[in-house]
């Protein structure tokens, strides 16, 4: 039956270091593959295209809640008292691994390995729940074609 197979968004759940993060209320994962043209002399087309170079990112929205944040939950570097402290807690800041899980079946739909949070922002509105957006820098990503079934 098509319907258990569509991933759909109350069937989600995102995951980093796995531990669910909160409230998320979209993720997007994206990956790119760039590829340089190769134009040689005596020929007005482009002979080729190679890859050059692989990307990943990923971002999330998410409620925010008092009392909890990205910094107290370790995922986002402190400030510290100074300068020197304020670089070595990002330098020491570990990567993770993020994860999508079907909360039905608890099956991992798309692992993003490698992941280290570069942006975070709040959006506070008069009359609306408060937002927050995460932006974040990765290794790699894998979906069900990569991950191992365990």
């Amino acid at each position: 039956m098509p319907g258990d197979n569509v991933t759909t968004g109350c069937r989600v759940r995102l995951m980093l270091n796995g531990t669910k993060i909160g409230y998320a209320t979209g993720v997007t994962i994206r990956e790119s593959i760039a590829y340089e043209p190769i134009n040689v002399l005596d020929n007005i087309a482009t002979k080729e295209h190679v890859p050059v170079g692989y990307t990943c990112s990923m971002t999330a929205e998410t409620i925010r809640i008092v009392g909890s944040s990205l910094k107290k939950a370790g995922y986002f570097p402190k400030q510290g008292t100074s300068s020197a402290d304020f670089l070595r807690n990002i330098v020491t800041n570990g990567e993770m691994t993020g994860g999508v899980y079907d909360s039905i079946s608890r099956k991992l739909i798309q692992q993003v390995e490698g992941v280290k949070i570069s942006e975070q922002s709040v959006n506070y509105t008069a009359r609306g729940v408060t937002g927050q957006s995460v932006s974040m820098v990765a290794i790699r990503a894998r979906d069900e074609a990569d991950i191992s079934p365990t």
